[in-house]
């Protein structure tokens, strides 16, 4: 018995990248903004590392993720179709290429004289 495999659409593994990273850049874009309400202590705000990156650039980061966001869902969603044709056309190639077995049972019932007629004893 062949189990029928759900098919496989690999936008929804970029999809789930980019989704990843987007979250992850959100919520460092919103750290940035909750440490730049409070000065830090020399009377300076921070601007190196994680923190300078997202004050210079978070706005065009978040802006470049959410296009790709946006492509990915529409590519993922547009070729979703075709990937379920695909599978069911490669199942179908598999159905046709294996030995049916609901012929072989019944010779074989018949040959044994087991397909509803009694063998003369």
């Amino acid at each position: 018995m062949s189990k029928s495999k759900e098919p496989f659409n690999p936008f929804y593994a970029v999809l789930i990248v980019v989704g990843t990273v987007f979250a992850i850049t959100a919520c460092a874009y919103g750290m940035m903004a909750v440490v730049k309400l409070e000065p830090a202590a020399d009377g300076g705000s921070p601007t190196g590392g994680l923190i300078g990156f997202m004050d210079r650039h978070g706005v065009t980061v978040l802006m470049v993720e959410l296009g790709l966001l946006a492509v990915a869902t529409f590519a993922a969603i547009g070729t979703d179709d075709y990937w379920t044709r695909r599978a069911q056309r490669r199942e179908a190639e598999r159905a046709s290429l294996a030995p049916d077995k609901s012929t072989a049972s019944s010779d074989d019932r018949s040959a044994n004289g087991t397909d509803g007629e009694r063998a003369d004893t």
